[in-house]
C-alpha cells in the first residue's frame, strides 16, 4: 500500500466517522454536545495539519546538513566552466 493510499484511507475513515456523528445517520442518540463538538472538527484538523507541516519544514530546515565538500567542488566546476566559456569566446 502506497503512502497516498494510506493517507486517503485514513482521511476517508475520519470523514465517515465525522459524518456519522455530525448528521446522526445511524440514530446512535448521541448527546447534542457531541454534535456541537464534531461539527467544527474538520477545521481543527486542518489547522493541526498546517501546524504540523510548518513544524516539520522548520525542523528539517534547521537541521539541514551543509555539504562543504560538494560546495567546494561546485565552485571549482563553475570556475572551470567560466574559463572554458571564455576560451570559446563568450564575453562576461
Amino acid at each position: 500500500m502506497t503512502k497516498l493510499l494510506e493517507w486517503l484511507l485514513g482521511v476517508s475513515l475520519i470523514g465517515v466517522a465525522w459524518g456519522l456523528v455530525t448528521f446522526d445517520l445511524l440514530d446512535l442518540q448521541f448527546p447534542p454536545q457531541y454534535r456541537e463538538l464534531a461539527w467544527p472538527m474538520p477545521v481543527y484538523l486542518l489547522v493541526v495539519f498546517g501546524c504540523y507541516s510548518l513544524a516539520t519544514v522548520g525542523y528539517r530546515l534547521a537541521t539541514f546538513n551543509d555539504c562543504e565538500d560538494a560546495a567546494k567542488e561546485l565552485q571549482v566546476q563553475i570556475k572551470e566552466a567560466k574559463v572554458d566559456l571564455k576560451k570559446k569566446g563568450l564575453k562576461m
